[in-house]
């Protein structure tokens, strides 16, 4: 009697319809082939690396919104709205706008954490990406490779530092550029 898995089912028929490759990354290929069905498959295969990379970034960028939100709520111009009788809405938008500008900041600290954090999460997953390109890289003293991973994670990191640095110039008026 042969048996066979349930796995090598569903492997045959992600291959018999795959979406084309386009750019390397399943979910865009999908999305660009207009295949739901392979676009929903491939999120739901990174559901778990962004929750492990999401939960441990997370916990020190709530601790500052919380503390920020607090003094927020503590300073003149919330008791003042409260006392002009704004809706409760726009107080607590306010404050968390002001609450979020100084966590800007964090933000961009915790993204070299997460770049860090992703070569270990597609160690764990079996994911292939920059991170484990760069392992590989490494362990084959290839020093051109090494060289252009340093050289895009430094482009990516100023990227996200301006990006940062307009969203602060946006929520905070005090900051001009």
């Amino acid at each position: 009697m042969a048996r066979h898995c349930a796995g090598a089912d569903r492997t045959a028929v992600a291959v018999d319809r795959a979406a084309p490759v386009l750019t390397g990354f399943m979910t865009l290929d999908a999305l660009l082939a207009g295949r739901p069905a392979i676009f929903g498959e491939a999120l739901r295969y990174l559901a778990l690396p962004v929750a492990t990379l999401a939960f441990v970034l997370s916990g020190p960028l709530i601790k500052m919104i919380r503390q920020n939100m607090g003094t927020a709520l503590a300073a003149d111009f919330t008791l003042y709205a409260r006392a002009a009788g704004l809706p409760g809405s726009t107080i607590a938008r306010e404050a968390l706008r002001a609450a979020f500008a100084p966590s800007l900041t964090l933000i961009g600290v915790l993204f070299g954490f997460m770049i860090g954090g992703a070569v270990l999460v597609e160690t764990i997953f079996s994911l292939g990406g920059l991170g484990q390109y760069a392992v590989r890289s490494i362990l084959a003293y290839d020093y051109p490779a090494i060289q252009a991973v340093v050289l895009v994670i430094s482009g990516l990191s100023l990227q996200i530092y301006l990006l940062i640095d307009l969203a602060h110039a946006a929520l905070d008026p005090r900051v001009a550029l």
